[in-house]
């Protein structure tokens, strides 16, 4: 919805596209269960049987009255990809619509950032890069660079290295220089925690100890250095 906001949907729109993104996987319901939990990767088969949790989706929500033909086309379409490369119907550019394509981009980043029975969560940063590179390719140019632009390259909730081996986490956006958030600074150069963390805001470029402005040397996978973000006040 967020996104959906980012693109200048109207409310109705938004809230049509924060609906279908809860209902898109309710099929996953009919799934094997030891599939959805297989750690290792799907077989060819296995991927089919998976794939069909769209089709299983479109009929669980097609006996509700309140699912719209607009939320069961976000559902229907949201793992359609740009270059043809999508399923259930492989369809191509403009033919997977908005919606679905902000659906598509949405739930190929969250799926990334999450645990996963078969891997760990990905860094935003890593998950920003694998969405950047679809640009042109599964996903359309303007559409990434919109996407890119709402979550910032450096998400709310990122663990970042600084310039001065310190620690962060970002607790803020930019609107005008993505690359230099708010950041409460959780660890020493030595990595070990401060007592009474401190906020810096990037964009006034304050001064290490060394006297360099602080910058962003490199996002951190979650619980780096035992650190997780989720215990701190983020606003």
């Amino acid at each position: 919805m967020i996104f959906g906001r980012a693109l200048g949907l109207g409310e109705e729109s938004v809230t049509t596209l924060g609906m279908a993104g809860m209902l898109q996987d309710v099929g996953k319901l009919r799934l094997p269960v030891r599939l959805l939990q297989k750690l290792g990767p799907l077989s060819p088969r296995e991927y089919l049987i998976f794939k069909a949790h769209v089709d299983y989706s479109l009929q669980i929500l097609s006996a509700s009255p309140q699912a719209t033909p607009q939320i069961l086309e976000i559902v229907g379409r949201h793992h359609e990809r740009c270059d043809g490369s999508g399923y259930p119907n492989g369809l191509r550019g403009a033919a997977v619509g908005l919606l679905a394509e902000a659906a598509g981009i949405c739930d190929v980043y969250c799926a990334m950032t999450r645990e996963r029975p078969y891997g760990e969560a990905a860094s935003s940063q890593v998950a920003l890069d694998t969405v950047r590179a679809g640009r042109g390719i599964t996903f359309s140019e303007s559409t990434v660079d919109q996407f890119v632009q709402c979550i910032g390259l450096y998400p709310v909730g990122t663990l970042v290295e600084l310039n001065s081996g310190e620690v962060a986490v970002v607790v803020a956006q930019n609107r005008i220089r993505r690359l230099k958030p708010r950041v409460m600074i959780l660890l020493g150069p030595d990595k070990k925690p401060n007592a009474y963390p401190k906020t810096l805001d990037l964009l006034y470029d304050p001064p290490s100890a060394t006297g360099e402005p602080y910058v962003i040397s490199r996002a951190l996978q979650p619980g780096a250095f035992g650190v997780d973000p989720s215990e701190f006040y983020l606003a």
